[in-house]
C-alpha cells in the first residue's frame, strides 16, 4: 500500500497507518472486554442481577446507531484527532463510573461506553480515508484485521487480569488500552494544523 497525498489533506505516512490501525485495535479491545466481562461483575455481589436484568442493560447498544452520525458530524466539526481523544475520554471515564454500586450507574456507564467507542471508531476510520489517497480498499481491510485481531487480544488479555484482579482488573487494562486512542487523537490533531509537517 503506497501512502498518498489528497488534495487539502496531510501527508500520510506508514506510521499515520499504524497509528490509525492501532486505535481501532485498542479501542475495539478495550469495548470487547468491558461487553464481555461487565456480566460476570454484575451477577456477582453487590449486584447479584438476574440474567434477564444484565440483557436488558446491553440495550445500552442501541447507542451507536444513533451516535454514528453525530460522531461523523463532530469529526468533520472539531477535526478527527479531536473527536478521537474526546471519544477515548468518555470511554475511559464511563467505564471508571461501572466501579460504581449501583446499577444507575452501570447503565449510565454502558451509554457512554457505546457512545465513547463509536466516536472513535467513526473518527479513527474517518482519519484513515482522508489521509489514503489510494488503495483504499487495502487500507479498510487493514484496518478491519488491526480492529477484531485487538478484540480478539482484548479479550484475552481481560480474561486474565479478571481471573487475578476481578472486574477492578478489567477495568484497570481497559483504561490503559483507552490511553492509546487519546494520545493517538493527540497527534492527529497536531498533524492536522495548517503547516504541520
Amino acid at each position: 500500500m503506497r501512502p498518498g497525498k489528497r488534495r487539502g489533506s496531510p501527508r500520510c505516512s506508514h506510521v499515520d497507518l499504524l497509528r490509525i490501525f492501532s486505535v481501532g485495535a485498542a479501542s475495539f479491545g478495550a469495548f470487547s472486554s468491558v461487553f464481555n466481562f461487565l456480566p460476570f461483575h454484575l451477577a456477582g455481589p453487590p449486584f447479584l442481577l438476574p440474567t434477564h436484568l444484565i440483557t436488558m442493560l446491553y440495550l445500552s447498544y442501541l447507542v451507536g446507531v444513533a451516535i454514528g452520525p453525530l460522531a461523523g458530524r463532530l469529526g468533520n466539526r472539531l477535526g478527527n484527532g479531536i473527536a478521537m481523544a474526546v471519544g477515548g475520554a468518555v470511554f475511559g471515564a464511563s467505564v471508571l463510573l461501572t466501579l460504581a454500586p449501583s446499577v444507575a450507574a452501570v447503565a449510565a456507564s454502558l451509554a457512554g461506553v457505546c457512545a465513547g467507542f463509536f466516536i472513535v471508531h467513526t473518527a479513527a476510520v474517518g482519519a484513515l480515508n482522508r489521509k489514503l489517497a489510494t488503495s483504499r480498499g487495502r487500507g479498510n481491510s487493514l484496518y478491519v484485521l488491526f480492529y477484531y485481531f485487538g478484540g480478539t487480544a482484548g479479550i484475552t488479555a481481560s480474561g486474565l487480569a479478571y481471573r487475578r484482579a476481578g472486574w477492578s482488573g478489567v477495568v484497570a487494562l481497559v483504561g490503559i488500552l483507552l490511553l492509546i486512542p487519546v494520545a493517538a487523537g493527540i497527534l492527529e490533531a497536531r498533524s492536522d494544523r495548517p503547516g504541520s509537517a
